[in-house]
């Protein structure tokens, strides 16, 4: 008898295969997953009952199915009954990615985030925003926030953009809201599990990335998992006492900024910073407060891969080099150094990400791999920008 455990495996696997590759035949789902072409025709039959496949008449290209003049039967994804969305709630724009289960793009929309609302109110709108968006046929919802979130009871702490957020009074309104289930975790994380189903960590098993922006964060993931810790203040690295302040104060856009401007440079914000002319002496403590923190997210958890993401670290590509350099004294071989593949979008695709793993759970189905829809929905967001018809307002 077949286990649990197999049986999930065995759904992802038929699944996987169809969501990277779009129609195929039971045999040819045979031959791409190493299943034998019993266990696939029961799962399929079980994937079809579940409203996630369907098999759609003749196969393009003339495969013959079982039995002497069968054509085979294009086996293709369903689930257009099912809506899932990814939130990016940051403290100055709001991202929403809606897909149905098979990763077909619904809606992609940003707006500006209110700031001044309760948290009852910040909760409101947002559920709005999801249910517009996604309609009446909506089963999960993953949001990333700028915050720690506790993976025991869900609250919130470290949120200074919105404070609002903070405690559970936020996680419980929203999860009222909003049919479904309904995740909350850290942006930086979902950025991360974008990274690496699409991205830059793409393939990688042990990834950090590094969030530099208006403030610091970080994330962290092993064996393919993201690392949240007992309390979820893993990556919390900005508090590190560095020079005369802390690592935050030295590499986020917003303490470059304060320290240039003590320094008698009133720069508009960072990017004026990197300009020629910005006061080196904030350049030179930015470089070695970035070598001092990947120095450390190396000894502890020995990344293959180091994402650098946000708004300030383009401007790091040129010390890259020489950082990676300094770390091979450290570790060899050091972890590369690679800017953020999917940028702006990347928390929304993450958040998305752990949505659809959560409805993929929900019917007992292990985490397929994503990398090839999401890819797609990627594309998608390319070449239709926020033409998806927008919410009312």
């Amino acid at each position: 008898m077949e286990s649990s455990d197999a049986r999930r495996a065995n759904r992802a696997a038929v699944l996987g295969t169809l969501l990277a590759g779009g129609a195929a035949s039971r045999i040819a789902v045979a031959q791409a997953t190493g299943l034998s072409k019993a266990t696939v025709t029961r799962v399929v039959d079980e994937l079809v009952r579940d409203g996630l496949v369907r098999e759609a008449g003749p196969l393009a290209g003339g495969e013959r199915g079982r039995g002497p003049g069968r054509q085979a039967l294009a086996l293709r994804l369903a689930g257009e009954d099912r809506a899932v969305c990814g939130v990016d709630l940051g403290g100055t724009t709001t991202r929403f990615l809606v897909t149905d289960a098979a990763g077909r793009v619904r809606a992609w929309h940003r707006e500006p985030t209110p700031h001044e609302t309760t948290t009852s109110e910040l909760a409101g709108w947002l559920a709005s925003r999801v249910r517009e968006l996604a309609g009446d046929d909506l089963v999960a919802t993953s949001v990333g926030l700028p915050g720690a979130v506790h993976p025991a009871t869900g609250a919130v702490r470290t949120a200074p953009n919105l404070p609002q957020l903070e405690g559970t009074a936020f996680r419980h309104a929203l999860a009222a809201d909003l049919p479904g289930t309904t995740l909350l975790g850290n942006d930086v994380n979902a950025a991360l599990v974008g990274e690496m189903t699409a991205g830059a960590a793409r393939g990688r098993g042990s990834v950090v990335m590094i969030a530099a922006g208006t403030g610091l964060g970080a994330a962290v993931a092993l064996d393919g998992r993201p690392l949240t810790g007992r309390t979820g203040s893993v990556g919390e690295f900005g508090v590190l006492r560095h020079g005369p302040g802390t690592l935050e104060d030295a590499i986020s856009g917003g303490g470059m900024v304060r320290r240039a401007r003590a320094l008698g440079h009133p720069v508009p914000d960072a990017a004026r910073i990197f300009a020629e002319g910005a006061p080196r002496a904030v350049l030179d403590e930015a470089r070695e407060a970035l070598a001092t923190l990947l120095t450390a997210v190396t000894v502890a958890y020995e990344p293959e891969v180091v994402v650098l993401s946000g708004g300030v670290a383009p401007s790091f590509a040129p010390w890259l080099d020489g950082l990676r350099e300094r770390l091979a004294d450290v570790t060899e071989p050091p972890p590369e150094l690679r800017p953020s593949a999917l940028g702006e979008p990347g928390g929304a695709v993450g958040a998305w990400v752990t949505a659809l793993h959560a409805l993929y759970r929900d019917l007992d189905v292990d985490q397929p791999d994503l990398g090839g829809v999401a890819a797609s929905v990627l594309d998608h967001l390319d070449r239709e920008g926020s033409h998806v018809p927008a919410p009312s307002a």
